[in-house]
Parts: structure tokens; sequence; C-alpha cells
């Protein structure tokens, strides 16, 4: 049997490769041929690639991605050590503009672009003994004519993983951080094929549904009809997870979002920068005043779980109008904030940017930046710090009265919470730590540094340990 082995190696195992499921879909005449293999970063690169091997498979296909590549290139390497003439096809963004590096060269052939349309010819080209291109870019295909993969959710899928749900490709903006850069047309999936298959998940139990376009919003005709299909439907314990831009906002959208229980609705709301120069520099096209009226909208009155997220490092930007951003956005009291470093992505036009403003990037993944003309080094790395241990602090919600102290009636919340990051990093920034450790530091910090009296300081911790009783055994330095 010609076997096709569909390779995903994804951040964790509640992720779900929508791509490769895609490409199962769409392999038409050899489906019943094709075999989807999911992994994990987290797993070794000898043990992925045995059990390829083990299939004896006539052909592999892995997605490559910012996150996967270094074990990706493991994988391949040992692929083509056991195997010398497999035929190995590579595709998705981390390769697609790179294929001139080593790992590409590995390969049989390089897909540029999206593969559902290309995938059977390209794989009975390789069983029938026929060379295939070293690279190759795929026609876009019609959406129309996608056989869309949702049914092949299993039910493990539903009851365990997040479920990827796309509905548009592309994006209008022309954020330079950003390969949608390249995709200036936004293209929409039939929503009379979609939400039947939308239908069938729900009746499968399904309740967990993530939107991966680009901009949900973009088009609000779109995004009511979606919207209005599952308020109609809803259940306890559902969630919906949207990208959204905080500044396109209609009329309508917004009764729609309001028609939805408090924390059904997961934003990711990109911000981005508040500094407007920065932003039309690398093309990002918005208003400050909308961007931050949405963002109210969104977390007072729709009562959204909002993800907001700032990047740190764009050409152009300061530590001061950093730093007045982060304390502007922790301001509104998203339930998670996020500070991005900023990456420079392979065809990502970021890159005409590094001369004039003497930017440097890491060179192997995440290709991140070092330092640019207004910050150096040493602030970048400040930054990665406080990221950390925002997102191991604040975005778990473990301590939440305690936690906002450490910088609420403090001049500067950026200021404040880095002067805590500090304070935990050489006890707390090297491992995994518990949440007897985090209450022990925070209390130091409190009584020390915010001259919060110790009993005062206890109580509050020790209500937020207690958790409504949830929690037991409280430590002995939160008794007084």
């Amino acid at each position: 049997m010609n076997t096709i082995i569909l390779t995903a190696i994804n951040a964790r195992y509640s992720h779900i490769s929508l791509g490769m499921r895609y490409l199962h879909a769409n392999m038409g005449t050899l489906r019943n041929n094709t075999q989807l293999f999911e992994f994990t970063i987290q797993e070794d690169p000898d043990d992925i690639a045995k059990t390829i091997l083990q299939q004896a498979p006539a052909i592999v296909a892995l997605g490559v991605y910012i996150w996967n590549r270094s074990l990706v290139e493991s994988v391949v390497a040992r692929l083509r050590d056991n195997s010398p003439t497999l035929p190995i096809i590579l595709g998705g963004p981390e390769i697609a503009y790179d294929t001139h590096s080593e790992l590409a060269h590995r390969a049989t052939c390089v897909v540029k672009g999206e593969g559902e349309g290309i995938i059977e010819s390209l794989c009975k080209t390789a069983l029938e003994g026929k060379p295939m291109p070293t690279v190759v870019t795929a026609p876009q295909p019609n959406l129309h004519d996608i056989v869309l993969p949702y049914r092949d959710y299993t039910a493990d899928d539903i009851a365990h993983r997040t479920l990827y749900i796309e509905t548009s490709r592309g994006c209008p903006s022309q954020c330079e951080y950003c390969i949608s850069a390249l995709d200036k047309q936004v293209r929409y999936f039939d929503l009379n094929r979609m939400l039947p298959e939308m239908e069938a998940l729900l009746n499968r139990g399904a309740q967990h549904f993530k939107f991966v376009d680009r901009s949900f919003n973009v088009n609000p005709r779109h995004a009511c009809e979606l919207l209005r299909f599952f308020a109609e439907r809803w259940k306890d314990n559902m969630q919906l997870h949207l990208e959204m831009t905080p500044y396109h906002l209609s009329d309508e959208l917004r009764e729609h979002l309001l028609a939805f229980p408090p924390k059904a609705l997961h934003i990711e709301a990109g911000v981005q920068t508040f500094n407007e120069a920065v932003a039309q520099r690398v093309h990002r096209s918005m208003s400050i005043k909308a961007v931050e009226a949405g963002l109210t909208f969104l977390i007072n009155e729709a009562k959204a779980d909002v993800h907001a997220d700032l990047i740190a490092g764009l050409p152009g930007e300061t530590p001061e109008s950093f730093e007045s951003g982060v304390d502007r956005l922790i301001a509104y009291a998203p339930s998670e904030l996020q500070i991005g470093i900023l990456k420079r992505l392979h065809g990502a036009p970021i890159s005409r940017h590094i001369d004039a403003w003497n930017m440097t990037f890491r060179s192997t993944p995440p290709y991140d930046i070092l330092s640019t003309r207004d910050m150096d080094a040493a602030y970048i790395d400040s930054i990665q710090r406080f990221s950390k241990h925002w997102d191991r602090v604040v975005n778990r919600h473990l301590l939440p009265t305690a936690v906002p102290l450490l910088w609420r009636n403090q001049p500067s919340a950026f200021s404040a919470f880095d002067a805590f990051s500090r304070h935990i990093e050489p006890t707390l920034g090297r491992h995994s730590f518990g949440l007897v450790d985090l209450t022990r530091e925070i209390l130091a910090f409190l009584v020390e540094q915010r001259n919060i009296p110790a009993p005062k300081a206890r109580r509050i911790l020790r209500k937020d340990y207690m958790d409504n009783g949830r929690r037991t055994g409280l430590p002995n330095f939160l008794r007084d």
C-alpha cells in the first residue's frame, strides 16, 4: 500500500493541526491511502521519526511553523538518514519564504502557499516515480471548492482539544511584522457550507470553538451571522474564541456581542502599540481613540474575556512610549495582557526597517528582536523578564485581590510590576513555582516595598489563597 503520512508537530496536545486536516480532506482519490499523525514539540525527534518510518511511508509531508521548526529539522534529518530517497514534502509559513535553507534542501519539495489544491497531484507525481519540483507555488484555491475538514474531528478531539474553525483567509491590514501583510485580499468561506458543519459539531457535543480568522470582525455582516448562529444555540459552558480588531466594532456587531453571557467570548484584541507614529510606520492603520473605545466596550459592556497584546521592539518605539502603552492597557484591566517581542518572520516586510532603526534579531527561531536604536539589549531582556512574570503571576488569576496591589496607587503600573519581577527573578525566575512560593514572595514585597502592614497583607492573601474554601492547608506564614 502506498501510504502517505501527513505529519503535524503541534505546540501542545490541546492544539489541533487544522492545516493538515485540510490537506487530508482534500487528498481526493488518495485519501484512503493517507494517514494523519500528530505529535507535540515536547516529543523526541528519534521517536517521531521511528513512528513515521514504521508505517513504511511512500511519502511524508510536514508542516513547518515558527514553534516547531527546530524539531522538524531534527525529524527530517533522521528521516533522510534512514531513507535517503523518501519523498518529503514541506509546507507552512516558516519554510515558504525560506526555500534556500538547509531544511528546504533536505526536502524533496517545498510548497509555497495554500496546499489543498495541489497536494493530491504532487503525491500522484511522486507515486508514479516522476520527479517533483523542488519548490512549487500553489495556485490560490477557490474556497468554494475546498473540502471542509470538520467532519474529521474525532470524539477525542471534541472532548479534550480546542477545535479550530476557519471562515476566512487573508487580512486587510498591512502590518509589516506579519506575513499576512503579503496577502492583501480577504476571502470568505460560504456560510451556507460552514454553518451545517458547525451544527454537526454542536450536535456531537462540541463546546469550545476557536476561530482562526485573522480579523473576525473585518466584515461585520459575516461576523454577525456567525454570532447570531451560535447565540441561538448557546448552552452553558460553551465558549467562542475570536481574534478581533477593537477599532472595527459596528453598532450591529456590538448588539450581537451583547447577546452572549459574561466570559462566553474569549477575544484576542490586537492593540500592538499606543504610539500612532509607530503604528503608521509599520502600516498598522488604526485610531487610538477607536481602540480605547473598543476595549472599553468589550471589557466593561460585553463582559468578554479579553486577551490584549502589545509588541515590544517596533521601529521607533521608545522605552517611554512602550511603558506608557503598558500602563494604558493595564488600566483597562483585560483578562490577560500579553507582551510580545517583535519577531522577524520570513517574508515579513518588517525587514525594511532594519538599517534605519539599527534592529538586530536572533538568527534562530523564534527570531525575536535583540535590540533597536531606542531599546538596547539590556532593555529588551528586561521586557522579556517582565512579560514572563506577568504571564505567570497576573494572567493566571491565582491571587486576584492581592496581585493588583503590586501596582495599585503607583505612578506607573509598568514600573511597579517591573520592580516585582526583578524581586522574584533570583528566586523564582529560572524554574516553575507553586502557589505557596508565589504567595510568600508577594507577601514579602507588599510588606517591604509597598508598606502594607503585615497583618493586612496576610489577611488579603489568606482570603485569596483559600479561594472560598477550595484550597486547604494554609501556609504558616499566612497565619496571624
